[in-house]
């Protein structure tokens, strides 16, 4: 415990600038005339669990709290402080180390450890100390590899940073740009650490036993191709083989069109299909999922409106090996279209609005409502209503408050709900 109180006091005495974390259901997703300008699809659990990875010398104080409620069962909550220091060494020859601790510290208001809620700690529910990057990275040219524990943010591994620590990753990746507009990239997942490697949030352990097999597997390869050469256009390609597990290929395309004062729609398609592969440790894996997403941003008055729809025609219902908060245009704050295990369908539809359309600058709230439905409703029905309200305070100070609601239409499935609330400081 003296490490860890050591490890924290040494984070809250460096001061080195940041800028915010900018984590908001109202984001401002205007293109502008550069044909090469990405089309970013937005998803509530995207919007909310978005991470900027940190870069030289930068650093971040964060203080969570949560608190769950289930039908006939005790509540459970949880009080934390925690923070992360990176820094990067300057560039030889292309090669660069970067480094990141992050550490979290359980406040000791949580005496009772049956009542403590266990998504801020590790798998104790005790305070903890990890190195969460340490990688080497080596850029030619258009050519960049990097290597060792770091933040990855593709469709189906992310950092999903909607607790204390984001998910991290340790990996192998290349990525090459020598044509233009198309990014090619490559990897070799092999460790995850974070909130939901569901063994220890602490430590890296291999994936295959964060996706539930004791056997040992080589990783999760993975390709991909990102195209932006067509105006207001954008064209992903994605290909995941779980060794022995399954493989995983997923498309998506985003389109935007500005039209009136400071509005815009933009309209998301998306593909997303499993199949087991060799010795199929995990069982039998065909997901078939298709979606559609539409958002319409006013940025005069503030208001943004979102919808959503995801449809598995699969035998085994929509792929559930994301590490991370998974790739669905229906994805919320706790349910996603894989939570079914077993074909079926979901909807969400949702408003936001930034107040700084009428004078006050940094606040803005978002409400969401999802249905989540197996196609034999017996097995799998719930309804989810999602509140947020985000405020910057300055390019130093956030807070972000979520309330979710998860309402079970099946017998022996019980009601929830849950407030988190994160506040950052940058430095």
């Amino acid at each position: 415990m003296n490490k860890i109180l050591l490890s924290t006091t040494i984070l809250m005495i460096m001061s080195i600038g940041i800028q915010a974390e900018n984590i908001n259901i109202a984001e401002d997703t205007n293109t502008t005339e550069n044909i090469s300008s990405p089309v970013k699809i937005k998803t509530v659990r995207g919007v909310l669990g978005g991470y900027d990875p940190m870069e030289h010398g930068k650093g971040q104080l964060r203080a969570g709290y949560i608190t769950f409620s289930e039908d006939g069962a005790s509540r459970t909550n949880a009080y934390a402080l925690g923070g992360h220091f990176h820094i990067n060494t300057k560039s030889w020859n292309g090669f660069m180390v970067g480094a990141e601790v992050f550490t979290v510290l359980n406040l000791g208001v949580n005496q009772d450890p049956i009542h403590v809620h266990g998504d801020l700690f590790n798998e104790n529910g005790k305070s903890f100390i990890l190195i969460s990057q340490a990688y080497l990275d080596g850029k030619w040219g258009n050519t960049e590899i990097k290597l060792g524990r770091q933040i990855l943010d593709t469709p189906h591994a992310d950092s999903d940073d909607i607790r204390m620590m984001p998910n991290y990753f340790e990996a192998y990746t290349i990525t090459n740009t020598d044509i233009d507009d198309l990014t090619l990239t490559a990897g070799l997942i092999k460790k995850m650490a974070g909130w939901e490697n569901a063994v220890n949030s602490a430590e890296f352990v291999n994936v295959n036993e964060t996706l539930g097999t004791v056997n040992d597997t080589d990783g999760i390869y993975y390709a991909s191709a990102s195209y932006e050469g067509i105006k207001d256009l954008s064209l992903n390609l994605w290909y995941y083989n779980y060794n022995d597990i399954a493989n995983v290929i997923y498309a998506e395309a985003g389109y935007s069109y500005s039209f009136a004062k400071e509005t815009t729609l933009t309209l998301g398609l998306q593909y997303d299909s499993s199949k087991e592969t060799g010795v199929a440790l995990l069982g039998k894996q065909n997901a078939n999922t298709f979606g559609v997403s539409m958002e319409l941003a006013s940025e005069e008055i503030g208001v943004h409106i979102l919808a959503a729809y995801n449809q598995d025609n699969g035998e085994t219902g929509a792929m559930g090996l994301s590490l991370g908060g998974g790739a669905f245009f229906t994805s919320m704050e706790d349910q996603t279209l894989d939570a079914i295990g077993a074909p079926g369908s979901a909807w969400v539809i949702g408003a936001g609005f930034h107040f700084e359309a009428i004078g006050i600058e940094g606040l803005n709230a978002g409400i969401v409502y999802g249905n989540f439905k197996a196609d034999d409703a017996s097995l799998y029905e719930s309804n989810e209503i999602d509140a947020v309200i985000d405020y910057n305070f300055n390019d130093k100070v956030s807070v972000t408050a979520a309330f979710a609601s998860v309402d079970f239409k099946v017998a022996g499935m019980e009601d929830y709900d849950q407030f988190r609330m994160i506040a950052n400081y940058n430095f």
